[in-house]
């Protein structure tokens, strides 16, 4: 499997070529993604250090900013369970912007490493 960019810089968004033509660009909204994602830092979570386990699997949970990071929040607890990994800070922007994202925590594990994994998805207010 390879790549089907061209092999120019013009490949990836914000590189114009002589044509003015940028490359890269999906012309998807970010912001109007579902998403998957693994929690991280999981064991430091109010949660965890509030109840001593991690949320269930089927608790409802809540994507806000809470500096420096941005987290999911239990919706029962108002706890945050877990970060979000970095690759998901775009949704600063979009949160800024009146999306909500509100999800579900679809694996769950106490063991030495705590584990929460979560499916969100976006509403727009």
């Amino acid at each position: 499997m390879g790549s089907t960019g061209s092999g120019k810089f013009t490949d990836y968004t914000g590189n114009r070529d002589e044509g003015a033509q940028t490359g890269g660009s999906s012309q998807q909204d970010q912001c109007e993604l579902a998403f998957s994602c693994i929690l991280e830092e999981v064991a430091q979570s109010a949660y965890y250090s509030t109840h001593g386990k991690v949320p269930q699997v089927g608790a409802q949970v809540i994507i806000q900013f809470e500096a420096p990071r941005i987290v999911a929040v239990d919706i029962s607890t108002n706890l945050s369970c877990g970060a979000l990994p970095t690759k998901y800070n775009y949704l600063l922007k979009c949160l800024n912007d009146n999306y909500n994202y509100f999800g579900i925590v679809t694996n769950s594990n106490d063991g030495p490493h705590p584990l929460v994994e979560i499916d969100v998805s976006p509403s727009k207010s």
